[in-house]
């Protein structure tokens, strides 16, 4: 990060999750929710946000309850401590097989609620996931992913199951090892795998030209010395000492290509290899969280470093 980028994320508004409050769900249930919208909101980067074990912290040397934390006036002040400008609190419900979720934004300064959302789901207990990953978004004022509206679509379950069927990099990292070119056609690039194939093949056929001739001017090299070391005959003796000389020219050329042509095959190979690693397959939906992001921490009012790296 340059330092005008770090300037620029020091000047964003920062904010703080408050435990969702459990109506008929057990407190367990609540606080995985509110872990995975604390989470949610956080990949949005439209604020700073402060750590939820910061929060936890502070919240236990003031002998506060957060779960007991439920009104605007109690996330005024816990936001007023935290030295945060929004807080965000919420309650989630159940009734029946009927499931709400209602969360609120309220301004430290003012004391006013400048966001609220309610979502009502009918269904399992764990769909509550993606409803609540879509409203960390929502809340925000921002389209959602094209993966997360996607998981909503499916469930949960097939878009994991399809999640898995889909292909990868190290997927096509292996192929490229095996055959060159395969990798980048397993990763949809056909047109690419074709060259890489037909470039990695016309150099192993001027190979096998080359190592064939080789062969050749050995046989003929080994005859035409056996002949000059048995002819009795100058005349004979000078022509096969001409043909052993250039019978031993060829041996060398020949070998000197095979020795390019060797090196030239290899080379395609690790470029189409490391080529078929850094390329994203056509259908992977690869996590796009940065590499390095910024966390409040409210304890010294400034920004952290935070660093990630995504394995697919």
């Amino acid at each position: 990060l340059t330092l005008s980028n770090i300037t620029a994320q020091e000047s964003k508004t920062t904010l703080a999750v408050l435990d969702f409050e459990g109506r008929g769900i057990n407190t367990l249930e609540a606080a995985t929710l509110t872990d995975r919208f604390t989470s949610e909101i956080g990949k949005t980067e439209s604020m700073v946000l402060v750590d939820r074990t910061m929060v936890e912290e502070i919240l236990k040397e003031q002998g506060f309850q957060q779960s007991g934390c439920t009104t605007d006036e109690c996330a005024v002040e816990v936001g007023a401590m935290l030295g945060v400008q929004f807080m965000i609190s919420g309650a989630i419900g159940k009734l029946g097989d009927t499931f709400t979720i209602d969360a609120k934004m309220v301004s430290v300064e003012s004391g006013a609620s400048v966001e609220t959302r309610n979502v009502t789901y009918i269904g399992k207990v764990d769909g509550l996931v993606t409803e609540i990953e879509l409203l960390a978004w929502d809340i925000m004022n921002l389209e959602a992913p094209e993966a997360l509206k996607e998981k909503k679509r499916l469930g949960a379950e097939a878009f994991f199951a399809a999640q898995a069927k889909q292909k990868t990099r190290t997927g096509a990292l292996l192929r490229s090892m095996a055959v060159p070119g395969f990798g980048q056609y397993y990763a949809g690039k056909k047109l690419m795998a074709a060259g890489i194939l037909v470039s990695e093949l016309a150099v192993l056929g001027l190979y096998a030209s080359a190592n064939s001739a080789y062969t050749t001017a050995t046989d003929d090299f080994n005859n035409y010395q056996n002949l000059y070391n048995t002819e009795k005959d100058p005349v004979m003796i000078a022509d096969y000492r001409s043909k052993v000389n250039s019978s031993h020219d060829d041996i060398k050329s020949n070998k000197d290509l095979m020795n390019q042509m060797a090196m030239a095959a290899g080379g395609i190979w690790a470029l189409n290899v490391i080529h078929a690693f850094l390329i994203k397959p056509d259908n992977v939906t690869a996590s796009k969280e940065p590499l390095l992001r910024l966390a409040y921490d409210p304890q010294t009012k400034s920004p952290q470093l935070r660093f990630s790296i995504a394995l697919d």
